[in-house]
């Protein structure tokens, strides 16, 4: 008589609520919220100092400058790769902080040339509207959820308009809990396909 004990399948409302009873769902969370604030410094990092490199690069002051632009990339790229590692469950090994170059001369070289800055150059531009994105889609739909699951609270507060229907007592904000606690789940949901897109392109970009 076979003795093995296999442990029973989770329930199927767990694997619903995975996103919510994760650490991993919040950690994802932690990642999209991110992603605006870090995708508005490096544009204006970037847009900046390209702008100002080339417009000085009659001179050869511009050349410095542009040089200081790409040298920013690898660290900015490494920091980006573990937030990805560590909020979305990458991968990513880790790489070199500055491309090879023989002397002071071939390492300046080597900025401009090297292909891995540049792909994390794009990869640091692309935060900006992705993590615009990813923000804007994660906010909206955790906090429409939560809005509605305090419903009961608010109500009474400041009635909540719906068009045909305004909820303006307790027992009314009560009707409105279960579509929230659905809308939550489905918030939840949203925040791991927003970061199954950052996976990607962090993979992309961040190696």
């Amino acid at each position: 008589m076979n003795s093995t004990l296999t442990p029973a399948p989770a329930p199927d409302w767990r694997g619903a609520l995975r996103p919510l009873l994760t650490v991993r769902g919040y950690t994802s969370l932690t990642h999209h919220l991110l992603g605006l604030p870090l995708g508005v410094a490096y544009f204006i990092w970037f847009v900046t100092g390209l702008s100002l490199g080339l417009g000085l690069a009659i001179t050869l002051i511009g050349i410095p400058i542009l040089t200081l632009v790409l040298a920013s990339v690898r660290p900015l790229v490494a920091a980006e790769r573990k937030l990805a590692n560590a909020l979305l469950g990458s991968a990513i090994p880790a790489a070199p902080l500055a491309p090879r170059g023989e002397g002071w001369l071939g390492r300046v070289k080597a900025y401009w040339t090297d292909g891995a800055t540049w792909r994390g150059m794009a990869y640091l531009l692309a935060r900006f509207p992705v993590g615009t994105l990813t923000f804007t889609l994660a906010v909206s739909a955790y906090g429409a959820a939560l809005y509605l699951v305090a419903a009961p609270i608010v109500a009474p507060f400041d009635p909540i308009e719906l068009g045909i229907w305004q909820p303006d007592t307790v027992l009314e904000g009560l009707a409105l809990v279960p579509p929230g606690l659905v809308l939550l789940v489905a918030a939840g949901w949203i925040s791991e396909g927003l970061a199954a897109v950052s996976r990607l392109l962090a993979g992309w970009g961040a190696r």
